[in-house]
């Protein structure tokens, strides 16, 4: 009966400590939820072919096949616009280690169709990449780009 006593009087004490506080204990296990995509809007169904293979690129098991089945779709010719800013929101969201991310913006900052508004999706987001170096070699990289094509640009006039 001394044992019980105790026993009681510190769950009591927990228990009215938890409720006064406002504290919430939980047990159990954790579940990592991804937050989904916006849906994006697209009429041309090769393109929707492309988002769903860059979405399930983006749920395989491992970094290092989502890194290869994200480098080889950032790879391809002509991907839309939509498909483009797509394939770097997926980068930033579904891989998780900063070389990892680098090596797939590389690919789709070289394409020869890199537009503004995937730039756009690169820059804005740049915060998503953990170090500073990592962060410059992007930049580095789509001011060279630039740099390039403007004076292929001209080149041609």
């Amino acid at each position: 009966m001394k044992t019980i006593k105790p026993l009681l009087l510190g769950i009591s004490c927990v228990t009215i400590l938890t409720t006064l506080t406002g504290c919430v204990i939980a047990i159990g296990t954790e579940r990592h939820s991804h937050s989904k995509s916006p849906e994006i809007a697209v009429t041309d169904s090769a393109d929707a072919a492309t988002i769903a293979e860059i979405d399930a690129a983006g749920r395989l098991s491992f970094d290092s096949g989502r890194v290869t089945a994200l480098s080889q779709i950032a790879e391809r010719d002509s991907l839309s616009k939509s498909v483009q800013v797509h394939l770097v929101n997926t980068t930033y969201r579904r891989l998780s280690f900063d070389n990892s991310k680098v090596e797939v913006l590389s690919k789709i900052i070289a394409r020869s169709d890199f537009c503004d508004a995937t730039r756009h999706a690169i820059v804005s987001q740049l915060n998503k990449l953990s170090f500073d170096n990592h962060r410059q070699q992007i930049l580095q990289q789509i001011s060279a780009r630039l740099k390039k094509s403007s004076t292929e640009t001209e080149a041609a006039h």
